[in-house]
């Protein structure tokens, strides 16, 4: 039998060093996986707390997929390709119609990406030609993609190191998270100043990687009354926040935005993300002439589309948000009994089934992950420290196992 080691050898024999993270003890490479239990190659099972990076909303092969892929094969053949700025396909079409009818009405404009980072790059060109400004004011703590046109938003400083002779820092404002109305308001007197002006203020409505890090309260609204004050766009990056992940399809209903960022959930399991705008932001583009200004050969695949489709569908029909909003509840007050007692716990807070466990010292997230793996039970750290365990499992996930798993990770928790 092969083993997970000997195969984790063998990638570091041909991919990139910097691509894989490689566990010191208990590797682990996954081979099946159904619902929220995931296999390895020696056989192992695990429960799923990751529903990779939050990514599987109905958990791993739902049936309401696996129906769809034998039903569409049978029916007439799919197609795996995508020519959707030439030659739009039915399920691309079908896809946006109904993204459209969950979302605010006025985010009127929809176009779609492959990846989270693409979604957040696209919202920037999309308030660039909007404002006819190239300032950004973004937070602490944020994270909003790789790609080289968006790494001056993501707040990691060890991720824009390399590059800083290439970025453009002069056109970012980067404030603490949850930082006052008067800092935001000077931030964005300071891009115009310096010639830039304010195209945007870009925001995690709760931040992921940094640690599921709530916003004060009101701090969203303050947000949206200084963009219009400085006529910049409120940017809402809910690549990983939105489709029912904290327990409402996005905060865009109760704080309007301009553009809304979304991805992970969108894509069921596929590469997919959008962007939804106003006729005033994402309805500024030109209309197309036959030669699209921002295109992708597989944005809006037929394939991801239909999955999508058939995500989405699943989400709503089962009323995935509002379980997501009180199973969230409880798991966040379990918690916190739980690890009461225990000296190494600084936090427990979340909202709808994005939970995060942040601990007093930097490395216990890493340390509680590694801890869990042997256990049976994958989750994933986060913060800018590794400070913070996050839970971010599908919205489906059957109650008898995210218990069990919520047990493991208190008696990991004891032995700290």
């Amino acid at each position: 039998m092969t083993t997970n080691a000997e195969l984790l050898a063998r990638l570091k024999r041909v991919e990139c060093p910097d691509s894989t993270f490689g566990a010191m003890s208990d590797p682990l490479v996954m081979e099946r996986a159904q619902g929220s239990l995931v296999w390895d190659v020696e056989g192992k099972e695990y429960i799923d707390l990751c529903a990779g990076f939050g990514v599987l909303a109905l958990g791993h092969n739902p049936p309401q997929l696996t129906a769809s892929f034998s039903t569409r094969a049978s029916e007439r053949p799919p197609i795996t390709h995508a020519m959707g700025d030439v030659y739009p396909s039915r399920a691309k079409i079908e896809l946006l119609e109904f993204l459209s009818s969950l979302l605010p009405r006025e985010l009127s404009h929809i176009s779609l990406a492959m990846t989270g980072g693409q979604a957040v790059e696209l919202a920037a060109k999309t308030a660039i030609l909007t404002t006819q400004k190239t300032g950004f004011v973004v937070f602490a703590g944020g994270y909003h993609g790789l790609d080289l046109g968006i790494l001056p938003l993501t707040a990691r400083e060890d991720f824009r190191a390399p590059f800083l002779s290439w970025l453009p820092n002069d056109a970012i404002e980067r404030l603490p998270w949850g930082a006052p109305s008067s800092a935001v308001d000077a931030a964005l007197t300071a891009l115009a100043s310096r010639g830039r002006g304010a195209a945007a203020i870009v925001v995690e409505p709760v931040q992921g990687r940094a640690g599921v890090r709530l916003p004060p309260d009101c701090w969203l609204a303050s947000l949206r009354t200084l963009a219009d004050a400085h006529h910049a766009l409120l940017i809402y990056d809910e690549v990983f926040t939105g489709l029912g992940r904290t327990g409402r399809v996005t905060a865009a209903s109760d704080v309007p935005c301009d553009l809304l960022c979304l991805g992970k959930t969108l894509g069921g399991g596929l590469p997919l993300s959008a962007v939804a705008g106003t006729k005033r932001s994402l309805g500024a583009w030109p209309e197309s002439t036959g030669e699209a200004l921002h295109t992708g050969t597989f944005f809006g695949h037929p394939l991801a589309c239909e999955v999508s489709l058939a995500t989405l569908r699943a989400i709503v029909n089962e009323g995935l948000p509002a379980r997501a909003r009180t199973l969230g509840e409880t798991v966040v007050k379990k918690l916190q009994a739980d690890l009461a007692p225990f000296a190494s716990v600084k936090n427990v807070r979340g909202r709808g089934l994005m939970v995060g466990v942040e601990f007093h010292k930097p490395g216990l997230g890493v340390a509680v992950m590694d801890a869990l793996r042997p256990r049976g039970v994958i989750a994933l750290c986060s913060g800018e420290e590794g400070e913070t365990l996050s839970i971010t499992p599908a919205l489906n996930i059957p109650e008898p196992l995210l218990a069990t798993a919520l047990g493991q990770l208190s008696s990991v928790v004891s032995t700290l």
